[in-house]
């Protein structure tokens, strides 16, 4: 299956009657895996208001996500990306019920959470009694004495100056939270990192290189905008690097996104962590689909910058892709057509002490799963090795229902497994080899194996 991830503004756009022949081509499209992640309910999260239309509005949204992913959703436990199938509608619920739960993040607030439990209400106030009678750094306090940088400091942390403890950081830290997230925030911080580097935003906005123009801001003062990279264990470590990629171009101005809270859907810094995470997300998918043209080129730039195989389409371009190489509608061309491209296309040469690799980097999905080809040729004349593998996405996962359809697709022209061992289980993967199945069509042999933890399907003469 070919794994497609849409940006919500996409699927907000189809939903509402625009992009007809994309909705054709991936409602009920069994060639697809389509998942919806975590951000997903986070956009819509972001229109969420207590009145009975607005409720009715995000129902829909939710169903019309539910019946196009099939419930599958992309999810960061902190340590990795996983998939897991999960309504969307209780994941909007959880949303709502934690909507308010770290809005003060002051010593005070975290006081309240402390308090709503028996265990944790006597530690909690010993240990946020300690926390406020610690002072800050000497070096914080000279900041807010200095007159290039008081301005500033006055901005980012609001009401620190006349109070120069960890509790006034945590009530500081509380209000700059909610001034990104909630309010306009954002766009004085953007301002003030940019005006403080010397970056002209103009000059910047579509540049054809603006890590350039950052690299070299941050060389003239000696820093490195790397060192200000969270690498916190909040997500996989890949993860991380791609939002974090993500946000320091939208800072620094390059294709920076609106803020707007004065009509209609709030438009915050939270808005561009959701996009950042969706670039994360999708990097998971061998396609991603966006409308926006900012996060586009952005995500472009990013995933060219990582080396990230995951193509990045606009709805038009998508349809155009589908319906050259991935509307594959006889299943025997899924043979057929290998053969040709070996005939006429170009490869990639390895030569070996034995043999001589030759590989094909296509843009068909053969199966809706191989898009490479790859022949051993050996040196002492024998015959040649053809097999079908995976240019695979950067941050790859298989799940069984894609190994599950690949079989489904595979006996429509082979019948049935020569050692009749049927339908894939999902428990063949717990062990460390799989079992794999066989077929032979006149004098040659297809094995659909998993070496090195890769999906290949061989042909043996």
């Amino acid at each position: 299956m070919i794994k497609t991830y849409f940006d919500w503004n996409v699927l907000s756009q189809i939903k509402n009657g625009d992009h007809i022949e994309l909705k054709e081509i991936i409602l009920d499209n069994e060639k697809l895996f389509i998942p919806f992640s975590t951000s997903h309910i986070g956009d819509i999260f972001s229109s969420f208001k207590e009145t009975k239309i607005q409720r009715e509005y995000i129902e829909s949204d939710l169903n019309f996500i539910s019946e196009l992913t099939k419930n599958k959703c992309l999810m960061n436990t902190g340590k990795d990306v996983v998939l897991d199938f999960y309504p969307p509608k209780e994941l909007f619920e959880q949303r709502i019920e934690e909507k308010d739960l770290f809005n003060d993040l002051s010593l005070d607030g975290l006081m309240n959470i402390f308090e709503q439990d028996d265990l944790t209400k006597s530690i909690g106030k010993s240990l946020i009694n300690l926390l406020k009678s610690i002072p800050l750094e000497e070096s914080l306090k000279q900041a807010f004495e200095n007159p290039e940088s008081a301005e500033q400091m006055d901005k980012m942390f609001p009401g620190l100056k006349e109070n120069p403890t960890m509790e006034g950081f945590f009530k500081s830290f509380s209000q700059m939270n909610l001034n990104l997230n909630e309010s306009d925030g954002y766009k004085e911080l953007r301002k003030t990192v940019q005006e403080g580097m010397g970056i002209n935003r103009d000059k910047i906005f579509d540049s054809k290189d603006p890590y350039k123009i950052i690299d070299d801001k941050y060389k003239k003062v000696g820093t490195n905008p790397n060192q200000f990279i969270d690498n916190s264990k909040n997500a996989p470590e890949w993860f991380n690097e791609i939002t974090n990629e993500y946000l320091l171009l939208d800072m620094h101005g390059y294709q920076e996104d609106k803020v707007n809270i004065k009509k209609g859907r709030k438009e915050t810094f939270k808005n561009t962590t959701e996009d950042a995470f969706h670039a994360a997300f999708a990097s998971t998918c061998n396609f991603y689909i966006i409308n926006d043209n900012k996060s586009y080129k952005k995500t472009k730039l990013i995933y060219e910058k990582l080396g990230i195989n995951t193509i990045v389409l606009k709805p038009s371009e998508f349809v155009e892709y589908y319906q050259k190489y991935l509307d594959i509608k006889e299943v025997i061309l899924n043979f057929r057509i290998p053969f040709e491209i070996i005939k006429t296309s170009e490869f990639y040469e390895e030569v070996m002490e034995t043999a001589t690799l030759r590989t094909y980097y296509v843009p068909f999905f053969f199966f809706g799963f191989f898009n490479k080809i790859m022949l051993l040729i050996p040196n002492d004349g024998g015959e040649t090795l053809i097999l079908l593998s995976q240019n695979i996405p950067s941050n790859h996962r298989v799940y069984s229902m894609e190994i599950q359809h690949l079989y489904k697709q595979l006996c429509e022209i082979l019948g049935d497994d020569i050692e009749n061992l049927g339908q894939i289980k999902d428990e063949e993967f717990k062990k460390e080899e799989w079992i794999g199945r066989k077929w032979k069509l006149d004098e040659i042999t297809f094995r659909l194996t998993r070496p090195s933890g890769h999906f290949q399907l061989y042909f043996d003469q």
